[in-house]
Order: C-alpha cells, then structure tokens, then sequence
C-alpha cells in the first residue's frame, strides 16, 4: 500500500481508538514496560516528542523521567535546520507549533545532537524489521541519518504490524527497540 494512503489510514484510526478505555489502558501498559526497559534505566539524555491526542501519551512518561533526575530534549522543528531536541524542565514555556505539537518556545534553550536514547513517534511499526510509518516530513529519518542514537518507539496495538504493508525506501530509518502491548 502506498504510505500517504496508509498514513490516512491511520490517522483515522488512531483517531478513533484515542477515546477508547482500551488505548488508556495500552498506553499505561506501554509507559511500565518502557520503564522497566534497561534502555531507559541506563540514558541520562532522552528525546521525546510532546504527543497528539491519538499518538501514545508521552505526558506521564515525562513527568516520570523529570522525577528520575532523567535530562528530557522535547522534539522541536527548526526551519533551517530541521528536527531538534531542546531541553524541556518543569519550568519551559510551550508553543504550538504548525503540526499541532507543543514544543519548547525558548529558541535559546540548549539543545541535545546525541540523546542517549530518542523515543521516536510514528503512525505504524513493523515488527520483523522496527520498519516505520512516519507522519511525512522526513524529519526523523534525515535526523537519525546524521545522529547515531538508540532510538525505541512505544507501539500499540492500532500501530503493529507484523511486517510492512507499505513501501521501504533508502532513506527510511528503521527503530532499534519497539515496545509493544
């Protein structure tokens, strides 16, 4: 299946599922067994991204790694540069930005090039391959073509696919860890 039809799909279900005691249920599931992972236990500098309503909450994730004593870069588009992590604490101002998402405002916050581990959104996940369905941007793939991070993605069960129904290009960067449901 062609991604920007898939990519629709998706959404569409995503959008769905996100009222359902079901994803509330999965994405707590998902948030114990990511915090129990070695993985997250042994980074200090992780990357995340401020999630969309249909996405697996990363709210609760933050707070917990804020608490661990955890350095925590909030994934942000910079124009001329592309994605990037700036360092997001308690006390950060937020802004929308033209995707929806909440990134740091400060455009002097320092920034993380190489977190010890990036927690990478997506839309579908391959399992036999950490394959992965981004939103279209491109952004994490040129981002993780230049960065060498560990890279793991909190999978439920709306985005898991046995293998990819869509097509893999050069230039897609497959996820090292996913967690799954």
């Amino acid at each position: 299946m062609e991604k920007k039809k898939l990519r629709q799909q998706q959404i569409s279900r995503l959008k769905v599922f996100a009222d359902s005691d079901q994803k509330r249920q999965e994405d707590r599931r998902l948030l114990m067994k990511l915090l129990k992972s070695p993985l997250i236990r042994q980074a200090q500098t992780i990357g995340v991204t401020s999630s969309l309503p249909f996405e697996v909450d990363t709210a609760e994730l933050i707070a917990v790694l804020w608490d661990e004593g955890k350095s925590v870069f909030l994934a942000r588009v910079n124009p001329n540069i592309g994605l990037e992590f700036a360092a997001y604490t308690y006390h950060s101002q937020l802004k929308r930005s033209s995707f929806g998402i909440e990134e740091v405002a400060d455009p002097q916050a320092s920034l993380e090039k190489n977190p010890d581990l990036l927690i990478v959104p997506g839309l579908a996940f391959a399992q036999d391959t950490g394959a992965r369905l981004g939103f279209g941007g491109g952004y994490y793939d040129r981002f993780l073509s230049t960065h060498h991070c560990r890279t793991i993605s909190l999978v439920n069960t709306v985005m898991c696919f046995k293998k990819a129904t869509w097509p893999i290009e050069a230039h897609d960067v497959a996820i090292d860890h996913l967690i799954t449901v």
